[in-house]
Protein backbone atom coordinates (compact mmCIF):
# COMPACT_ATOMS: atom_id res chain seq x y z
CA UNK A 1 0.00 0.00 0.00
CA UNK A 2 0.90 3.64 -0.26
CA UNK A 3 1.64 6.27 2.34
CA UNK A 4 1.57 10.05 2.51
CA UNK A 5 4.50 11.91 1.01
CA UNK A 6 5.24 13.55 4.37
CA UNK A 7 5.27 10.19 6.16
CA UNK A 8 7.67 8.75 3.57
CA UNK A 9 10.03 11.72 3.69
CA UNK A 10 10.17 11.91 7.48
CA UNK A 11 11.08 15.61 7.50
CA UNK A 12 7.85 17.04 8.87
CA UNK A 13 6.63 20.14 7.04
CA UNK A 14 10.04 20.62 5.43
CA UNK A 15 10.17 24.24 6.61
CA UNK A 16 13.08 23.64 8.99
CA UNK A 17 16.63 24.48 7.81
CA UNK A 18 17.99 21.99 5.26
CA UNK A 19 20.58 20.62 7.69
CA UNK A 20 17.86 19.81 10.22
CA UNK A 21 15.68 18.16 7.55
CA UNK A 22 18.62 15.99 6.51
CA UNK A 23 19.15 14.95 10.14
CA UNK A 24 15.49 13.96 10.41
CA UNK A 25 15.71 11.94 7.18
CA UNK A 26 18.82 10.12 8.41
CA UNK A 27 17.07 8.64 11.44
CA UNK A 28 16.95 4.82 11.54
CA UNK A 29 14.03 3.54 9.50
CA UNK A 30 13.54 6.78 7.56
CA UNK A 31 17.03 6.63 6.07
CA UNK A 32 16.42 3.04 5.00
CA UNK A 33 13.33 4.12 3.03
CA UNK A 34 15.32 6.75 1.18
CA UNK A 35 18.17 4.36 0.37
CA UNK A 36 15.91 1.51 -0.75
CA UNK A 37 13.67 3.67 -2.95
CA UNK A 38 14.24 3.23 -6.68
CA UNK A 39 10.98 4.71 -8.01
CA UNK A 40 8.83 7.24 -6.15
CA UNK A 41 5.23 7.63 -7.36
CA UNK A 42 3.55 10.83 -6.19
CA UNK A 43 -0.19 11.22 -6.81
CA UNK A 44 -2.24 14.46 -6.65
CA UNK A 45 0.86 16.47 -7.54
CA UNK A 46 -1.15 19.70 -7.71
CA UNK A 47 -1.36 19.67 -3.91
CA UNK A 48 2.41 19.36 -3.36
CA UNK A 49 4.06 22.67 -2.60
CA UNK A 50 6.97 23.64 -4.85
CA UNK A 51 9.21 24.61 -1.93
CA UNK A 52 8.54 21.24 -0.30
CA UNK A 53 9.44 19.51 -3.59
CA UNK A 54 12.77 21.38 -3.67
CA UNK A 55 13.44 20.40 -0.07
CA UNK A 56 12.72 16.73 -0.82
CA UNK A 57 15.07 16.84 -3.81
CA UNK A 58 17.91 18.27 -1.73
CA UNK A 59 17.31 15.80 1.12
CA UNK A 60 17.30 12.87 -1.33
CA UNK A 61 20.70 13.83 -2.73
CA UNK A 62 22.17 14.33 0.74
CA UNK A 63 20.86 11.12 2.32
CA UNK A 64 21.64 8.94 -0.70
CA UNK A 65 25.01 10.71 -1.24
CA UNK A 66 24.39 10.94 -4.97
CA UNK A 67 24.47 14.12 -7.07
CA UNK A 68 21.87 13.02 -9.63
CA UNK A 69 18.47 14.80 -9.46
CA UNK A 70 16.49 13.42 -6.52
CA UNK A 71 19.49 11.32 -5.58
CA UNK A 72 18.96 9.01 -8.56
CA UNK A 73 15.37 8.11 -7.64
CA UNK A 74 13.09 7.81 -10.67
CA UNK A 75 10.06 10.07 -10.21
CA UNK A 76 6.61 9.20 -11.57
CA UNK A 77 4.16 11.93 -10.73
CA UNK A 78 0.45 12.14 -11.51
CA UNK A 79 -2.23 14.77 -11.23
CA UNK A 80 -3.71 17.90 -12.71
CA UNK A 81 -2.43 21.32 -11.70
CA UNK A 82 -5.86 22.78 -12.53
CA UNK A 83 -7.31 20.89 -9.56
CA UNK A 84 -6.71 21.79 -5.90
CA UNK A 85 -3.53 23.81 -5.26
CA UNK A 86 -1.16 23.25 -2.33
CA UNK A 87 -2.63 24.04 1.08
CA UNK A 88 -1.35 27.39 2.31
CA UNK A 89 -1.89 29.84 5.12
CA UNK A 90 -3.79 33.08 4.58
CA UNK A 91 -0.83 35.31 3.71
CA UNK A 92 1.33 32.70 1.97
CA UNK A 93 1.90 32.66 -1.79
CA UNK A 94 1.00 29.50 -3.68
CA UNK A 95 3.99 27.73 -5.22
CA UNK A 96 3.17 24.87 -7.57
CA UNK A 97 5.55 21.98 -8.13
CA UNK A 98 6.31 23.07 -11.69
CA UNK A 99 7.59 26.35 -10.19
CA UNK A 100 10.11 24.49 -8.03
CA UNK A 101 13.77 25.25 -8.82
CA UNK A 102 14.50 21.53 -9.23
CA UNK A 103 11.45 20.72 -11.42
CA UNK A 104 13.13 20.90 -14.84
CA UNK A 105 16.13 18.80 -13.87
CA UNK A 106 13.91 16.14 -12.24
CA UNK A 107 11.03 15.94 -14.74
CA UNK A 108 12.10 15.17 -18.30
CA UNK A 109 8.92 13.73 -19.84
CA UNK A 110 5.40 15.18 -19.58
CA UNK A 111 2.33 13.35 -20.84
CA UNK A 112 -1.27 14.52 -20.92
CA UNK A 113 -4.11 11.99 -20.70
CA UNK A 114 -7.04 13.39 -22.66
CA UNK A 115 -9.69 10.66 -22.44
CA UNK A 116 -12.36 11.23 -19.76
CA UNK A 117 -13.34 8.03 -17.96
CA UNK A 118 -15.48 9.20 -15.02
CA UNK A 119 -18.21 10.86 -17.14
CA UNK A 120 -19.73 9.59 -20.40
CA UNK A 121 -22.27 12.35 -21.13
CA UNK A 122 -20.65 14.57 -23.76
CA UNK A 123 -22.55 17.66 -22.63
CA UNK A 124 -21.29 17.24 -19.08
CA UNK A 125 -17.76 16.49 -20.28
CA UNK A 126 -17.74 19.71 -22.33
CA UNK A 127 -19.10 21.68 -19.39
CA UNK A 128 -16.37 20.36 -17.09
CA UNK A 129 -13.68 21.07 -19.69
CA UNK A 130 -14.74 24.72 -19.74
CA UNK A 131 -14.90 24.99 -15.95
CA UNK A 132 -11.46 23.37 -15.64
CA UNK A 133 -9.99 26.22 -17.71
CA UNK A 134 -11.85 28.85 -15.69
CA UNK A 135 -14.39 29.56 -18.42
CA UNK A 136 -18.01 30.07 -17.40
CA UNK A 137 -20.10 30.65 -20.52
CA UNK A 138 -23.82 31.36 -20.53
CA UNK A 139 -24.44 27.73 -21.49
CA UNK A 140 -22.36 26.48 -18.55
CA UNK A 141 -24.27 28.76 -16.20
CA UNK A 142 -27.62 27.66 -17.61
CA UNK A 143 -26.86 23.96 -17.26
CA UNK A 144 -25.58 24.28 -13.72
CA UNK A 145 -28.52 26.45 -12.63
CA UNK A 146 -30.88 23.81 -14.00
CA UNK A 147 -29.45 21.20 -11.65
CA UNK A 148 -31.10 22.87 -8.65
CA UNK A 149 -34.30 20.92 -9.45
CA UNK A 150 -32.54 17.54 -9.83
CA UNK A 151 -33.75 14.86 -7.45
CA UNK A 152 -30.58 13.21 -6.24
CA UNK A 153 -32.08 10.89 -3.59
CA UNK A 154 -32.29 7.22 -4.55
CA UNK A 155 -33.63 4.31 -2.49
CA UNK A 156 -33.21 6.17 0.79
CA UNK A 157 -29.66 7.19 -0.03
CA UNK A 158 -29.26 10.97 0.06
CA UNK A 159 -26.81 12.94 -2.03
CA UNK A 160 -23.53 13.74 -0.32
CA UNK A 161 -23.02 17.47 0.09
CA UNK A 162 -19.56 18.75 -0.88
CA UNK A 163 -18.45 21.66 1.30
CA UNK A 164 -15.53 24.03 0.96
CA UNK A 165 -14.72 24.05 4.68
CA UNK A 166 -14.02 21.17 7.07
CA UNK A 167 -16.01 22.82 9.88
CA UNK A 168 -19.17 22.76 7.75
CA UNK A 169 -18.67 19.03 7.13
CA UNK A 170 -18.33 18.17 10.80
CA UNK A 171 -21.32 20.28 11.84
CA UNK A 172 -23.55 18.84 9.11
CA UNK A 173 -22.68 15.20 9.81
CA UNK A 174 -23.04 15.57 13.58
CA UNK A 175 -26.37 17.41 13.30
CA UNK A 176 -27.87 14.91 10.87
CA UNK A 177 -26.74 11.94 12.97
CA UNK A 178 -28.25 13.41 16.14
CA UNK A 179 -31.55 14.08 14.37
CA UNK A 180 -32.04 10.37 13.70
CA UNK A 181 -34.10 8.52 16.28
CA UNK A 182 -32.94 5.21 17.70
CA UNK A 183 -29.94 3.89 19.55
CA UNK A 184 -26.43 5.12 18.87
CA UNK A 185 -23.94 2.34 18.03
CA UNK A 186 -20.29 3.20 18.66
CA UNK A 187 -17.32 1.29 17.28
CA UNK A 188 -13.85 1.83 18.75
CA UNK A 189 -10.72 1.31 16.65
CA UNK A 190 -7.92 -1.04 17.62
CA UNK A 191 -4.67 0.89 17.07
CA UNK A 192 -1.20 -0.65 17.05
CA UNK A 193 0.09 2.14 19.29
CA UNK A 194 -2.48 4.27 21.18
CA UNK A 195 0.31 6.73 22.01
CA UNK A 196 0.60 7.60 18.30
CA UNK A 197 -3.11 8.14 17.70
CA UNK A 198 -2.55 11.57 16.11
CA UNK A 199 -0.17 10.09 13.54
CA UNK A 200 -2.63 7.28 12.81
CA UNK A 201 -5.52 9.75 12.49
CA UNK A 202 -3.51 11.75 9.97
CA UNK A 203 -3.03 8.75 7.67
CA UNK A 204 -6.09 6.58 8.21
CA UNK A 205 -9.31 7.46 6.30
CA UNK A 206 -11.51 6.49 9.27
CA UNK A 207 -11.50 7.80 12.81
CA UNK A 208 -10.75 6.10 16.08
CA UNK A 209 -14.46 6.11 16.95
CA UNK A 210 -17.27 5.55 14.42
CA UNK A 211 -20.80 6.37 15.59
CA UNK A 212 -23.80 5.11 13.62
CA UNK A 213 -27.58 4.92 13.87
CA UNK A 214 -30.25 3.24 11.80
CA UNK A 215 -30.68 5.43 8.71
CA UNK A 216 -27.19 6.95 8.86
CA UNK A 217 -25.82 8.05 5.51
CA UNK A 218 -22.41 6.44 5.04
CA UNK A 219 -19.57 6.04 2.58
CA UNK A 220 -17.12 3.18 2.16
CA UNK A 221 -13.56 4.14 2.99
CA UNK A 222 -11.88 1.10 1.42
CA UNK A 223 -12.24 -1.18 -1.59
CA UNK A 224 -14.03 -4.34 -0.42
CA UNK A 225 -15.28 -5.92 -3.66
CA UNK A 226 -14.67 -3.94 -6.83
CA UNK A 227 -16.69 -6.40 -8.97
CA UNK A 228 -19.82 -5.66 -6.91
CA UNK A 229 -19.25 -1.91 -6.75
CA UNK A 230 -18.12 -1.94 -3.10
CA UNK A 231 -15.31 0.50 -3.67
CA UNK A 232 -13.77 3.42 -1.82
CA UNK A 233 -16.36 6.22 -1.97
CA UNK A 234 -19.40 3.95 -2.54
CA UNK A 235 -22.50 5.48 -0.93
CA UNK A 236 -25.01 3.68 1.24
CA UNK A 237 -27.40 3.85 4.19
CA UNK A 238 -27.38 1.83 7.42
CA UNK A 239 -30.45 -0.47 7.37
CA UNK A 240 -29.77 -2.51 10.50
CA UNK A 241 -27.33 -3.95 13.01
CA UNK A 242 -26.49 -7.57 13.74
CA UNK A 243 -28.02 -8.92 16.94
CA UNK A 244 -24.81 -10.57 18.12
CA UNK A 245 -22.41 -8.96 20.59
CA UNK A 246 -20.43 -6.93 18.04
CA UNK A 247 -23.61 -5.50 16.50
CA UNK A 248 -21.97 -4.88 13.12
CA UNK A 249 -23.88 -2.55 10.78
CA UNK A 250 -25.75 -3.73 7.71
CA UNK A 251 -25.53 -1.25 4.84
CA UNK A 252 -27.55 -0.99 1.62
CA UNK A 253 -25.39 0.53 -1.09
CA UNK A 254 -26.38 2.51 -4.14
CA UNK A 255 -24.92 -0.26 -6.33
CA UNK A 256 -27.73 -2.55 -5.11
CA UNK A 257 -25.70 -4.65 -2.67
CA UNK A 258 -26.71 -5.01 0.99
CA UNK A 259 -23.89 -6.25 3.20
CA UNK A 260 -22.79 -6.53 6.81
CA UNK A 261 -19.66 -4.41 7.18
CA UNK A 262 -16.85 -5.95 9.20
CA UNK A 263 -13.74 -4.47 10.71
CA UNK A 264 -10.88 -3.84 8.26
CA UNK A 265 -7.21 -3.15 8.86
CA UNK A 266 -5.04 -0.34 7.50
CA UNK A 267 -1.24 -0.51 7.72
CA UNK A 268 1.06 2.41 7.01
CA UNK A 269 4.50 3.71 7.86
CA UNK A 270 5.07 6.37 10.47
CA UNK A 271 7.63 9.19 10.12
CA UNK A 272 10.30 7.11 11.91
CA UNK A 273 9.78 4.13 9.61
CA UNK A 274 7.74 2.15 12.14
CA UNK A 275 4.70 0.32 10.78
CA UNK A 276 1.44 1.58 12.30
CA UNK A 277 -2.00 0.04 11.95
CA UNK A 278 -5.66 0.65 12.72
CA UNK A 279 -8.51 -1.84 12.70
CA UNK A 280 -11.89 -0.16 12.29
CA UNK A 281 -15.12 -0.20 10.29
CA UNK A 282 -14.39 1.08 6.76
CA UNK A 283 -17.27 3.57 7.03
CA UNK A 284 -17.58 7.29 7.54
CA UNK A 285 -20.61 9.55 7.74
CA UNK A 286 -21.53 10.92 4.33
CA UNK A 287 -24.18 13.60 4.66
CA UNK A 288 -21.26 15.88 3.84
CA UNK A 289 -17.57 15.69 2.94
CA UNK A 290 -15.05 18.39 2.09
CA UNK A 291 -14.10 19.17 -1.50
CA UNK A 292 -10.49 18.61 -0.39
CA UNK A 293 -11.26 15.04 0.77
CA UNK A 294 -13.33 14.31 -2.33
CA UNK A 295 -10.47 14.83 -4.80
CA UNK A 296 -10.01 11.52 -6.61
CA UNK A 297 -13.50 10.24 -5.76
CA UNK A 298 -16.42 9.46 -8.11
CA UNK A 299 -19.88 10.09 -6.66
CA UNK A 300 -23.23 8.94 -8.08
CA UNK A 301 -25.30 11.58 -6.29
CA UNK A 302 -23.92 14.83 -4.96
CA UNK A 303 -25.13 18.22 -3.71
CA UNK A 304 -22.60 21.02 -4.02
CA UNK A 305 -22.41 24.27 -2.09
CA UNK A 306 -20.08 26.67 -3.87
CA UNK A 307 -20.86 29.94 -2.09
CA UNK A 308 -17.67 29.79 -0.01
CA UNK A 309 -15.23 28.66 -2.70
CA UNK A 310 -11.86 30.33 -1.99
CA UNK A 311 -9.33 28.58 -4.26
CA UNK A 312 -8.74 28.28 -7.98
CA UNK A 313 -9.76 24.83 -9.19
CA UNK A 314 -12.02 24.19 -6.19
CA UNK A 315 -15.29 24.52 -8.14
CA UNK A 316 -13.95 22.26 -10.90
CA UNK A 317 -12.90 19.53 -8.47
CA UNK A 318 -16.31 19.62 -6.78
CA UNK A 319 -18.33 19.49 -10.00
CA UNK A 320 -16.17 16.79 -11.59
CA UNK A 321 -16.78 14.37 -8.69
CA UNK A 322 -20.25 13.73 -10.13
CA UNK A 323 -20.60 10.97 -12.71
CA UNK A 324 -23.43 12.77 -14.52
CA UNK A 325 -25.46 15.98 -14.63
CA UNK A 326 -28.50 14.00 -13.49
CA UNK A 327 -26.71 13.02 -10.28
CA UNK A 328 -25.59 16.58 -9.56
CA UNK A 329 -27.38 19.41 -7.76
CA UNK A 330 -25.63 22.78 -7.41
CA UNK A 331 -27.28 24.67 -4.59
CA UNK A 332 -25.91 28.20 -4.91
CA UNK A 333 -24.05 28.63 -8.18
CA UNK A 334 -22.23 31.88 -8.89
CA UNK A 335 -20.16 32.19 -12.10
CA UNK A 336 -17.48 34.07 -10.13
CA UNK A 337 -16.40 30.88 -8.35
CA UNK A 338 -15.23 29.33 -11.63
CA UNK A 339 -11.59 30.27 -11.95
CA UNK A 340 -8.25 28.77 -12.91
CA UNK A 341 -4.82 29.90 -11.77
CA UNK A 342 -3.16 31.97 -14.57
CA UNK A 343 0.27 30.48 -13.89
CA UNK A 344 -1.11 26.95 -14.36
CA UNK A 345 -2.80 27.89 -17.63
CA UNK A 346 0.50 29.35 -18.84
CA UNK A 347 2.31 26.13 -17.82
CA UNK A 348 -0.03 24.01 -19.93
CA UNK A 349 0.23 26.41 -22.89
CA UNK A 350 4.02 26.07 -22.80
CA UNK A 351 3.77 22.28 -22.68
CA UNK A 352 1.53 22.23 -25.74
CA UNK A 353 3.85 24.53 -27.71
CA UNK A 354 6.76 22.26 -26.86
CA UNK A 355 4.72 19.25 -27.94
CA UNK A 356 3.98 20.80 -31.33
CA UNK A 357 7.68 21.56 -31.84
CA UNK A 358 8.62 18.00 -30.92
CA UNK A 359 6.04 16.52 -33.27
CA UNK A 360 7.19 18.73 -36.15
CA UNK A 361 10.79 17.65 -35.58
CA UNK A 362 9.81 14.00 -35.34
CA UNK A 363 7.73 14.11 -38.52
CA UNK A 364 10.51 15.87 -40.42
CA UNK A 365 12.97 13.21 -39.29
CA UNK A 366 10.76 10.15 -39.88
CA UNK A 367 8.82 11.38 -42.90
CA UNK A 368 5.52 10.21 -41.40
CA UNK A 369 2.35 11.98 -40.36
CA UNK A 370 1.37 9.41 -37.77
CA UNK A 371 0.08 11.03 -34.57
CA UNK A 372 2.08 10.49 -31.43
CA UNK A 373 0.81 10.31 -27.86
CA UNK A 374 0.72 13.69 -26.14
CA UNK A 375 4.29 13.78 -24.79
CA UNK A 376 6.91 16.35 -24.08
CA UNK A 377 10.54 15.55 -23.40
Amino acid sequence: GGTTLHAFAGIGSGKAPLEQCIQLAERPGVRQHWLACQQLIIDEISMVDGKFFDRLEAVARAVRKRDEPFGGIQLIICGDFLQLPPVRKANEETTFCFQAKSWRKCIHVNMELTEVRRQTDRTFVSLLSAVRLGRCTEEVTRLLMQTTTNRTERDGILATRLCTHKDDVEITNERCLQQLSGEMHAFEALDSDPMLVKLIDAQCPVGGRVELKLGAQVMLAKNLDVSQGLVNGARGVVVGFESEEKGLPKVRFLCGVTQVIKMEKWVFKGPSGVHLSRKQLPLKLAWAISIHKSQGMSLDCVDISLSRVFESGQAYVALSRARSLAGLRVLDFDPKVVRADPSVLQFYRQLRRLQLLNQDSLHAFSGTDEKENWQCS
